[in-house]
């Protein structure tokens, strides 16, 4: 019984320790409608990240599922660096394009514009 509970304390510290890990990932999260349906897209800059190059991680959460994606940054010495990345939609139902930019500032990424292609519609 003793070995029971420690597997499961073990076990618990673990996943306790994998939560905090993921927490301390720098995101921000943007609520877009695309093609008349509500999706999130979170923004991740992975914790401890540095030097000249940063791989971002773009999630899109909708009603017909998720879509993982990244993207590198190639960081200016100061100030902010931009990027523009194209997201394909079909995991989300879609034969559009998401046509994003995307801000680094400070070890944070923003989503400051979305367009679906083809047709160039803003999303935001």
């Amino acid at each position: 019984m003793l070995h029971a509970i420690s597997a499961f304390a073990v076990a618990l510290v673990l996943t306790a320790a994998s939560a905090a890990s993921a927490s301390s990932d720098r995101c921000t999260k943007d609520a877009l409608t695309i093609e008349g349906v509500p999706v999130m897209a979170t923004i991740c800059v992975p914790a401890g990240a540095s030097g000249s190059k940063v791989t971002v991680s773009e999630t899109l959460v909708g009603s017909a599922g998720t879509l993982n994606h990244t993207t590198i940054f190639d960081l200016l010495p100061a100030g902010v660096s931009r990027t523009v990345d194209d997201i394909v939609l079909e995991k989300l139902g879609s034969k559009r394009t998401l046509h994003v930019t995307l801000a680094y500032r400070e070890g944070v990424v923003t989503l400051e514009h979305a367009l679906l292609l083809p047709g160039a519609i803003p999303v935001k």
